[in-house]
């Protein structure tokens, strides 16, 4: 065994969070100090979940007292301050930023009002991530610190559009921007002077009616909230884009925006949408004429669908969307609490065009279908899947964690002789999982939510 010297225990040590740090100081008295030297001093729900909001304050002030660190390199604090309590955040947040911190992550959510900042503390060359949640900040226009700022997540937070402007101009090292704003109705990224700038997430924005994208090096685009007017410049490094529409009633609206929006990401190699941007491109009679959208995705190799909300969006409509994309090879469509609601038209009409439609998917391999319930349109759909996509691999069926159809398992092996039977890939590997068992070979890139 290795006898390593004190110093050097108590410098690894001091990597773990403070609450770990403190336990291994019970556990061994040579470690009995170790956690007055830790740089990550996480006061999170974890640590606060047995404690009393005076022990908790008790305990965050005499860790700091007796802090002999010489360096901080996260504070995460999941705190809801009272009246009076902004001296005292602001004291904790004082001592980090003398020890160079580089990270500040804050949760007031459980505040009764948003907690103001005080932009000087933050105003520090050391810090290169910070996370606020139910918080009012304003920065001045020009900043002396913050300049190697990496990384923002603003939520819940009140701020003005004159501060984002302040961080796009004076950050010029802002790699990740991830904001859920109130009170801003227009919100604009002009980020042409940042050349590090590459991932950028819109969270429910209630108030939202524009939003205008100027960042030609943005790699990274997830946006989740209603239907709005998108002005976006050439972007052509854009590799992959979440875009999470509520549903609208408004189709002509629809039919403008993601128009629009589907030539700003005709290089994106994985889209992730929700079925009313699907509805939104499909062919529709709109001032007495049949529109239809034309677009190509030529480098999509992903593709994730969230049916939610949908009036008419249907398989017919699924597969004409797939058929601009020429090269995809994963397709995920969660069917969680959807059912398929196709009316006369598409009984009729749209029904036979499936039956004939031309093409074959020959780069697609991975298909997985959650919400999964037998139901006799989402059968359609594995039929559909399994005779196009001629060299799939994989298609794997997850039962929806609650209202699952009730299948004996000679009912199952019936459906698994009819679904090898209606492959045109011998090789295709069909497997169905419970919600609690799911054993996918591939996952997509974006989760529902990130926010």
């Amino acid at each position: 065994s290795v006898n390593l010297p004190d110093d050097v225990v108590e410098n690894i040590f001091s990597f773990l969070p403070i609450k770990q740090a403190i336990q291994m100081g019970v556990t061994s008295k040579r470690l009995k100090k170790s956690w007055v030297l830790s740089r990550n001093l996480y006061f999170d729900r974890e640590f606060a979940r047995v404690l009393g909001r005076p022990d908790f304050i008790k305990i965050i002030n005499r860790v700091f007292a007796l802090h002999e660190g010489p360096k901080v390199d996260v504070f995460r604090l999941c705190f809801g301050p009272a009246q009076g309590d902004e001296c005292l955040v602001n004291s904790w947040i004082n001592k980090c930023v003398k020890k160079n911190v580089e990270e500040l992550d804050f949760d007031f959510c459980e505040a009764r009002k948003p907690f103001n900042i005080s932009s000087d503390l933050l105003d520090a060359e050391s810090i290169r991530v910070l996370k606020f949640s139910y918080c009012n900040l304003q920065l001045a226009p020009k900043l002396n610190g913050l300049r190697l700022l990496n990384t923002l997540v603003l939520r819940r937070a009140n701020i003005t559009i004159s501060t984002i402007d302040s961080l796009l101009n004076n950050c010029l090292f802002l790699e990740n921007l991830d904001i859920a704003l109130s009170y801003i109705s227009h919100l604009k990224i002009h980020a042409q002077n940042l050349r590090n700038f590459k991932v950028l997430k819109i969270g429910e924005c209630q108030d939202l009616i524009r939003i205008d994208i100027d960042a030609p090096t943005l790699r990274s685009f997830l946006y989740s909230g209603k239907l709005c007017f998108f002005k976006i410049g050439y972007i052509s490094q854009l590799n992959n884009v979440m875009v999470n529409f509520s549903p609208s009633k408004i189709l002509s609206l629809q039919h403008f925006n993601v128009g629009k929006l589907m030539s700003d990401f005709s290089h994106v190699e994985v889209l992730t949408v929700t079925s009313t941007f699907i509805e939104a491109l499909c062919s529709r009679i709109m001032d007495s004429h049949l529109t239809k959208l034309r677009f190509c995705l030529m480098n999509l190799k992903e593709f994730q669908l969230f049916m939610k909300g949908a009036r008419y969006c249907n398989l017919y409509d699924i597969a004409s969307f797939l058929k601009n994309c020429y090269c995809i090879e994963r397709v995920f469509i969660d069917l969680t609490n959807f059912s398929f609601e196709c009316g006369r038209y598409c009984e009729m009409h749209q029904q036979q065009l499936i039956e004939q439609f031309p093409l074959l998917f020959s780069h697609l391999k991975f298909i997985t279908i959650k919400g999964f319930k037998f139901h006799k349109h989402e059968l359609e759909m594995v039929k559909f899947f399994l005779q196009k996509a001629i060299h799939l691999e994989n298609l794997a069926l997850v039962a929806p964690k609650y209202n699952r159809s009730k299948m004996s398992p000679q009912d199952l092996l019936i459906f698994e002789k009819i679904f090898r039977y209606w492959r045109a890939s011998p090789r295709a590997d069909i497997v169905t999982y419970e919600h609690f068992n799911d054993r996918s070979p591939f996952n997509p890139m974006h989760s529902k939510s990130w926010h």
